[in-house]
């Protein structure tokens, strides 16, 4: 029941509507800048502004209504309100509807189900960044700088590093690697937020995907203990890869079973058996010998898809195979690219067939050649699983500039480009935080603009560098100083066990702490490289030891703006240099005009 005066805010709220012609013109600026400015003079009921939007005839927002969130639907007519408002009773002044419901995530799921272009999308191959959201009040900032920048994006976590299942997550330390979910976040809460927090924010279009689905077949002893839940160890337990693999699919279930999934990136790099190139361990018959026992009934389809002797024209390229070298990258590639497609298939049974599909290539230790690249393409294909975006090794580094040169840069993913559009593909950029403008314009100019570039480090460091700005002897400057002491300690084991990364940057900062005026900066190496672990950090009781001083520092006003004024910043500079300005209305119109 809504009492006399929520139904008079309401009154207020629809004649506001009227006026400025929403559901006939559209929501236009104006009318979110009254309501912003409070000049409606609501009471109890008080709309979110940035929440508004149109879609299909009705407007829809989020509203506080004494202190509940609520979800609001204004049609003029009943049919064109989703079935989860029509099952609560509407209010009606004149010709307008209005239906509300409590807001929440099982409510948001059936409203996306029935309408899904209200909630995440598979954006497929179309020009967009991708943003990792390692610390979930990133997400208002980022969505507010897409909107005003005019931006396309997924939002996505690594499923192999910085995410995990949620029973690792919470588990006490010792029993996970502590980089393993470093974020404290799980699928639920991670694709949950995400879609709810879109929704509030008015973000008419997004993806989402699940990040570095890692297969490896190093030793597991962890992965093993996650799909065990707890019994047993690597050694009396399954195979190194099967654990791998199942740990990748108890992720998908969880992922999937929100409701909010429409992506994943699948890394197989470890798989990859160089030997085969290798022509003195492997010379011409014995290839075509275990060619032949690896691909039995399927050699003469692989040889007919990439035909030797045959001229690819690709651009103002050329590629040309011999047989030797379609069986050597074959042979390299067969065993990453059959189970990258188990993990595919699995995450279709999933989710259905509306979904992006990324196969990774860059955490290799050589650059992706371009005969390589055409293969396994080619191969995904055959293969029945298309591939929507790809990421080669071009050189990028975590946390790094590009070190070499421009030219030589642009030429090669050019060629990339080329082969990727071929397949109906796009060249996906990994490790892109850190890099200058100028590396962003030299891959946007050899791809057209058709690339996507993924982000995810630098909002956290970010939000470090916004603490450490604050005075000395603030909450916020003794935080960032107890992370800061925090990653060093975990710099100085990670040196104990071998780290080379770590053993470097550590002797570089011990030597500059032994001089005078030396001052803990967020921008020092070991910090930008290794801080990433204090999120999910732990006491030996479980208790997170920096997690909830952050969430709370990051509601306070002045911390809050600080920091969005550089997430938009950041944003920005990135956006414009790769030429995605603009690629949100893009897209959206040319979805419009294929609908028509």
């Amino acid at each position: 029941m809504v009492d006399k005066t929520v139904k008079e805010d309401l009154r207020t709220f629809c004649v506001l509507i009227e006026r400025y012609g929403v559901l006939e013109s559209g929501v236009r600026d104006v009318f979110k800048e009254y309501l912003r400015a409070e000049k409606a003079g609501f009471r109890r009921f008080k709309p979110l502004s940035r929440s508004i939007r149109l879609h299909d005839d009705a407007l829809y927002c989020v509203a506080d209504v004494d202190g509940c969130e609520k979800a609001v639907c204004v049609v003029k007519t009943p049919d064109k309100a989703p079935k989860v408002f029509r099952e609560e009773s509407p209010i009606r002044f004149g010709e307008y509807i209005v239906y509300m419901v409590d807001f929440n995530v099982e409510n948001l799921r059936k409203l996306v189900a029935e309408k899904p272009e209200l909630g995440p999308r598979s954006l497929r191959g179309y020009p967009r960044l991708g943003l990792g959201v390692r610390m979930l009040f990133t997400l208002p900032p980022l969505i507010d700088a897409l909107k005003e920048l005019d931006v396309l994006s997924d939002f996505q976590l690594s499923a192999g590093r910085e995410f995990s299942l949620r029973e690792v997550v919470d588990a006490k330390p010792g029993l996970y690697p502590e980089w393993l979910g470093h974020t404290g976040l799980d699928a639920e809460r991670l694709y949950n937020t995400i879609a709810m927090e879109c929704f509030k924010g008015g973000l008419e279009a997004y993806g989402t995907e699940i990040d570095h689905l890692i297969i490896t077949r190093q030793t597991a002893r962890a992965l093993t203990r996650i799909l065990t839940h707890g019994e047993g160890s690597a050694e009396e337990g399954l195979e190194d890869l099967e654990s791998s693999m199942n740990y990748n699919r108890r992720i998908i279930d969880e992922a999937s079973a929100t409701g909010f999934v429409k992506g994943i990136t699948v890394d197989a790099s470890d798989l990859i058996r160089y030997e085969f190139m290798d022509p003195d361990r492997w010379p011409r018959e014995a290839v075509r010998r275990r060619f032949m026992e690896e691909f039995d009934g399927e050699a003469e389809q692989v040889l007919d898809t990439v035909k030797p002797g045959h001229t690819y024209k690709i651009g103002s390229y050329e590629l040309v195979f011999t047989e030797e070298e379609v069986m050597r990258i074959a042979l390299k590639y067969r065993l990453c690219l059959l189970k990258v497609k188990e993990l595919y298939e699995y995450f279709r049974s999933k989710v259905g067939e509306d979904f992006t599909y990324e196969l990774s290539l860059d955490e290799t230790p050589e650059l992706t050649e371009p005969k390589e690249l055409f293969y396994c393409l080619s191969e995904c294909s055959r293969m029945g699983m298309p591939v929507d975006l790809v990421a080669p090794n071009v050189g990028f580094f975590k946390r790094e500039d590009y070190p070499g040169r421009l030219d030589e840069l642009e030429e090669r993913v050019r060629v990339l480009s080329a082969i990727a559009e071929r397949f109906d593909a796009v060249l996906d950029f990994h490790s892109g935080s850190d890099k200058r403008a100028e590396v962003y314009r030299a891959v946007s100019r050899a791809c057209g603009g058709r690339l996507k570039l993924k982000m995810s480090t630098i909002y956290q460091l970010k939000y470090f560098e916004t603490l450490a700005e604050f005075p000395e002897g603030s909450e916020e400057r003794r935080l960032f100083e107890e992370i800061w002491d925090y990653t060093l300690d975990y710099v100085k084991r990670r040196a104990s066990e071998g780290d080379e990364v770590a053993k470097r940057q550590l002797e570089e900062v011990l030597k500059r702490m032994g001089k005078p005026g030396f001052v803990k900066k967020p921008d020092d190496d070991f910090f930008r490289y290794y801080s990433f672990i204090v999120v999910n950090a732990k006491k030996p009781s479980g208790e997170r030891i920096f997690k909830e001083r952050l969430y709370r520092l990051a509601s306070k006003k002045e911390v809050r703006e600080r920091y969005r004024r550089k997430v938009f910043e950041v944003t920005k500079m990135v956006a414009e240099a790769l030429g995605l300005l603009g690629s949100r209305s893009g897209y959206l119109a040319s979805r419009s005009a294929r609908n028509r």
